[in-house]
């Protein structure tokens, strides 16, 4: 298993981690990597990212906070835990994405990236990465 450890800067936010994790899975043999994020305020997902699609990541970031209001009334917020709208906005990503490898590198399409969806920020988050 590989690690990559990467710091959000922001409340919510997606990073782009692409560069990172095909650093991590170079070479490797295999047909198959899997990445998963071990945090429940926290995701990842494929989107598009690069030339023509520079703010998409900004667009899911306001999206999401639209989407699920910090100001509603959580009954989280009573077991003494002041994020639980950023457990709601990892309930709509996901914890883990596998990507097929060809000759040992991700198979992206020509404008996906892979995104670490952070939404109890600013933290260290981590990615595990395993190859089969």
């Amino acid at each position: 298993m590989r690690e990559l450890k990467v710091e959000t800067k922001r409340k919510t936010q997606l990073l782009d981690v692409t560069d990172e994790a095909r650093a991590l899975v170079a070479g490797s043999e295999g047909s198959l990597a899997t990445l998963f994020v071990p945090h429940t305020t926290a995701g990842i997902v494929l989107q598009a990212a690069g030339e023509g699609a520079t703010a998409v990541a900004g667009d899911i970031e306001g999206a999401l906070e639209r989407l699920i209001d910090e100001g509603w009334s959580w009954g989280h917020l009573h077991e003494g835990d002041a994020n639980p709208w950023a457990h709601v906005r990892a309930t709509l990503t996901a914890s883990s994405v596998s990507i097929p490898l060809i000759a040992g590198e991700l198979a992206l399409g020509d404008h996906q990236a892979v995104f670490l969806a952070e939404f109890d920020g600013p933290r260290e988050r981590t990615i595990w990465i395993t190859v089969s």
